[in-house]
Parts: structure tokens; C-alpha cells; sequence
């Protein structure tokens, strides 16, 4: 990976009106504006945004603005952690067979308790059994 300037760095600008863009951010030629390269793919698409539209810039890792920028990400909650989606998906999985095991073994342990009550009911204590 080539070296950005000491004033470029990766993060996540969130909009007014709730929109979410990311990329490498620099200051922009053009009057002021904040510039930022969103990628796209191989390559990227710069875009200028006004101080106004700003409401929060999220100094982020590469993989977290990529992420945030790829067109198939969806809605994203508006107060959602940064996680990189594999690493969610990876925790997703780990809940998911965690809550298969636990299933399972509420299963293994009513099945013995269920096993226990079918047994017969055990003989009144003044009856004396042939070894006493």
C-alpha cells in the first residue's frame, strides 16, 4: 500500500439527512470544501462535501471505510458500532452455533429427565423386601 499524506486519512462522514459516505478524506481545493475519494472497486470516485452537511467525521481503519463504502452494505443503523462485516459475520456464526449446542443439550438433559419419571414408583416403605 503506497503512503497518504500526513493529511489524508481513512474515515466515515456522516451527512445531515442521515447519509453515510467513506473513503480517504483531504481538504479540498475548491473554496474550503472537504474532499473525499470514495473507492469504488480498484479505483475511486471523488466527491466534495460542505462543512453544513457535516454532522460527524469517524477517523476509521481502511477496511472499515470500505466497508462503509461498498454499495451493497445496506442500511446502516444510525448509532451502529464499527465492525468490519466479516468480523460480524464471524461473531454472528460463533451466537449461532453456541445457541445450537445450548439447544441441543436442553435437549439431551430433558430426554434423561423425561427417562427418570418413566421409571416405576418406588414401594411403600413398611413392605419389606426379600433380601432385608
Amino acid at each position: 500500500m503506497e503512503e497518504k499524506p500526513k493529511n489524508e486519512m481513512w474515515a466515515v462522514v456522516e451527512l445531515m439527512g442521515h447519509d453515510v459516505t467513506a473513503g480517504i478524506i483531504k481538504p479540498g481545493e475548491l473554496g474550503g470544501l472537504l474532499r473525499i475519494d470514495v473507492p469504488i472497486e480498484d479505483s475511486f470516485r471523488t466527491e466534495y462535501l460542505g462543512e453544513g452537511s457535516i454532522f460527524r467525521i469517524r477517523i476509521v481503519s481502511e477496511e472499515i471505510a470500505r466497508a462503509y463504502a461498498a454499495p451493497e452494505r445496506g442500511i446502516i443503523e444510525y448509532n451502529a458500532p464499527i465492525v468490519p462485516r466479516a468480523q460480524y459475520e464471524e461473531a454472528l456464526q460463533k451466537a449461532r452455533n453456541t445457541v445450537s449446542q445450548l439447544e441441543h443439550q436442553v435437549k439431551s438433559l430433558s430426554e434423561r429427565l423425561t427417562r427418570v419419571n418413566s421409571l416405576p414408583a418406588p414401594e411403600d416403605e413398611d413392605e419389606q423386601t426379600p433380601w432385608d
